[in-house]
């Protein structure tokens, strides 16, 4: 894919953020709770928050900007900035190095760039709306696995705005075909282990648009398919979606298995 300035200049924030996240790692190791002992946000996630906005501001001073940390930032136009700073903020506290930064470009309601960039292992993923998805300039695929019992899911719910008894039903529906199960405690790194073919299927409850918009580019353009939980599309503006995501070939399957009634 040749970049254009809008793809130079989303890579350069998101590297700068990530670089902040890098020196800060191991050395910020506490937070302030927001919801519960496992939802914090930290100096860190502050900080690479101020260098996106900074430079978004700067550079697109009317553009609307959507934060986890911040909030809505509104300006006066059809572009909308939607951004995690720091995603799996409990992680980089606990010195768990699987975290990364998140930036997505929504014109209108199409989601017109995705970027995820983890900042230990300098891999940057990026998605432009048709052109693909690639992962340090490399061509990325979602995998080509069909088969329930031999799929690797991801699965993760945020406490508080998922109903726990929900999430342990299709648990005990997917149990029945597979017990690989991972939980990365990153929405970053569970969208690029997707994209990439690494896992097949990601299931996560509770998310809001900063945890999805960037990783369901990237899905989408490597190959895969989103939804809600209950079949119904996926929509980038809403908050605590219940999120399918997977490759074209298990999705229907995983769909008719959790909505079974």
């Amino acid at each position: 894919m040749r970049l254009n300035q809008t793809d130079h200049f989303i890579q350069a924030i998101v590297r700068q953020a990530g670089h902040s996240l890098k020196r800060n790692f191991g050395v910020i190791t506490t937070g302030t709770i927001k919801t519960s002992r496992h939802d914090i946000v930290t100096e860190a996630d502050y900080a690479a928050e101020r260098i996106l906005i900074s430079a978004i501001r700067k550079k697109f001073p009317y553009h609307n900007i959507i934060s986890e940390e911040s909030g809505e930032l509104i300006g006066k136009s059809q572009y909308t900035w939607v951004i995690d700073p720091l995603d799996g903020t409990n992680n980089f506290a606990r010195q768990i190095p699987l975290f990364g930064v998140i930036v997505a470009l929504v014109e209108g309601n199409v989601v017109k760039h995705g970027c995820v960039y983890d900042p230990i292992h300098d891999q940057l993923y990026y998605a432009r709306k048709g052109q693909g998805s690639y992962c340090n300039h490399k061509r990325i695929y979602v995998s080509q696995e069909s088969e329930l019992e031999e799929m690797v899911t991801i699965i993760s719910n945020v406490r508080l705005r998922s109903s726990l008894e929900q999430f342990a039903h299709w648990r005990s529906l997917l149990a029945l075909y597979t017990t690989y199960y991972k939980s990365y405690g990153s929405a970053a790194q569970s969208f690029m282990a997707l994209a990439s073919g690494r896992v097949d299927a990601y299931i996560i409850g509770g998310a809001y648009p900063w945890d999805v918009v960037a990783g369901a580019l990237l899905l989408q353009e490597a190959g895969g398919k989103i939804t809600q939980l209950d079949g119904r599309p996926w929509d980038w503006r809403e908050s605590n979606q219940h999120i399918l995501a997977a490759n074209a070939k298990i999705h229907p399957k995983l769909l008719r298995l959790l909505t079974q009634r």
